[in-house]
């Protein structure tokens, strides 16, 4: 029998969607038929990826989100590449990989901090107020998904963490407030997952991880598969929520 489950909108713009997670959602959401605009700062990085993706449904978008005023301009673009807009994927972000450090509270000069902040805390708060706005200006009963991190349930040292955290609490908070909009706001909270972001110590999915329960590293794949859902007809019961999905991180203290 046939799945009723389908997505409440079919065509989104993936912010970091040139690799990572956000190239995985990319992926499924175009398994699903929709419209998929990528946006990312490296044009190389997006054109790779719609190499990698071929479909005509998919669409390249050069932009910073750290970049806040560039916002509605992104947006506009999108929409007029894909004749419509309806959902946003929030994917982009700078990791402990940007500094080839680690996330001890000595590992990060000022000047870093702000360059960290500027785009996983900053951007990433005007980016939901500014799509939300885009949302009921259209009178659409979109969608909003933040990819935050797992690193928000563990004790809170440095930027990265503790801008996870805010991510998790402006989901909650926004999408209570405009789920009676028909605006569907979720986030999920990874663990492990092999991505770039990570490639200094996750190489290969047969790689041991026992700080995870089950051993293993997460994939994207497994993620966007989760992010399917959130974005369906049947992931609508679930408003304002993140789903903490860290294949039960012993790091994690939430």
């Amino acid at each position: 029998m046939k799945s009723e489950q389908v997505l409440r909108n079919d065509k989104v713009l993936v912010f970091g969607g040139g690799s990572g997670i956000g190239k995985a959602i990319a992926r499924r959401l175009l398994r699903e038929n929709a419209g998929v605009t990528i946006c990312g700062r490296s044009k190389e990085k997006l054109l790779a990826a719609k190499e990698e993706l071929k479909s005509d449904d998919l669409f390249c978008l050069v932009g910073n989100i750290a970049d806040v005023d560039s916002h509605e301009e992104l947006f506009a673009k999108a929409e007029t590449l894909m004749g419509g807009l309806s959902a946003f994927v929030n994917s982009a972000a700078l990791g402990s990989g940007t500094l080839g450090r680690g996330y001890e509270p000595w590992d990060i000069t000022s000047a870093e901090w702000d360059m960290m902040t500027d785009t996983d805390f900053k951007a990433a708060f005007f980016l939901m107020r500014n799509e939300v706005n885009y949302l009921i200006d259209r009178q659409c009963r979109g969608n909003i998904l933040n990819i935050a991190s797992n690193a928000a349930c563990m004790d809170i040292i440095g930027s990265y963490g503790a801008s996870k955290l805010s991510i998790i609490k402006w989901t909650r908070a926004l999408g209570k407030r405009f789920g009676h909009k028909g605006i569907v706001i979720n986030g999920i909270a990874p663990g492990a997952t092999l991505t770039p972001m990570i490639a200094h110590y996750a190489r290969t999915e047969d790689q041991p991880y026992p700080r995870h329960a089950l051993e293993r590293f997460i994939k994207p794949e497994e993620i966007a598969e989760l992010a399917f859902y959130l974005m369906s007809n049947y992931g609508e019961i679930i408003c304002g929520h993140t789903v903490v999905a860290d294949a039960g991180d012993n790091a994690a203290t939430l």
